[in-house]
C-alpha cells in the first residue's frame, strides 16, 4: 500500500496529564519523532473545561515505515479484528483507528477500542477502498507471520 500520510490525533481533558500522554507516544514513536510534525491545540469544551488536541503528522516514505510497526504492535487478536472490521474503518482511501488511550498509556501497548478516550490513528493512502484492503490484508498476514514467529 502506498501510504502518503499517518496522523495521531489525541484529545486531552483538563483532568489528564498531556505531557504523560506525549511521554507515552514520544516514547512509542522514538525511531520516527524526527519526521513528525507536531501540534498541540487548546479549545474549550461544552461544559468550559479545557480540551488540548495533540497531533503527530507524518508525510511520505516514513509513513509506510510507520504503518507497518503499528501493525506489527497490535496484538494478533485486534489485527484479525481490524480486518473484519475493515469496510467500517475506511472513508475512500483514508484507514480510521482508533486505540485506547489510557491502556496505552499505562501499558505502551496498542488495544483497538471503538468507543470515546482513544488515540486516532488515521491513515491515508493512494488508491480506492479495495486497493487499500488488499494491501492492508498483506500488511496484516505479514505482521501475523512475523508475531508467530516470535
Amino acid at each position: 500500500m502506498k501510504v502518503t500520510s499517518v496522523s495521531f490525533q489525541i484529545f486531552s481533558h483538563e483532568t489528564e496529564d498531556v505531557e504523560k500522554i506525549k511521554n507515552a507516544l514520544n516514547s512509542f514513536l522514538q525511531d520516527f519523532l524526527k519526521y513528525a510534525s507536531i501540534s498541540e491545540n487548546s479549545t474549550e469544551g461544552h461544559y468550559g473545561d479545557k480540551i488540548t488536541l495533540i497531533k503527530y503528522d507524518f508525510q511520505g516514505k516514513i509513513s509506510e515505515k510507520i504503518v507497518d510497526y503499528l501493525f506489527s504492535k497490535l496484538d494478533k487478536a485486534d489485527l484479525l479484528y481490524l480486518i473484519s472490521t475493515i469496510d467500517s474503518r475506511l472513508e475512500k482511501s483514508k484507514i480510521h483507528i482508533r486505540i485506547d488511550k489510557q491502556k496505552f498509556i499505562a501499558e505502551g501497548k496498542l488495544y483497538l477500542r471503538d468507543g470515546d478516550d482513544i488515540i486516532k490513528i488515521i491513515i491515508s493512502s493512494v488508491g480506492g477502498p479495495k486497493r487499500v484492503k488488499e494491501e492492508l490484508n498483506k500488511i496484516a498476514n505479514r505482521a501475523l507471520h512475523t508475531q508467530f514467529q516470535d
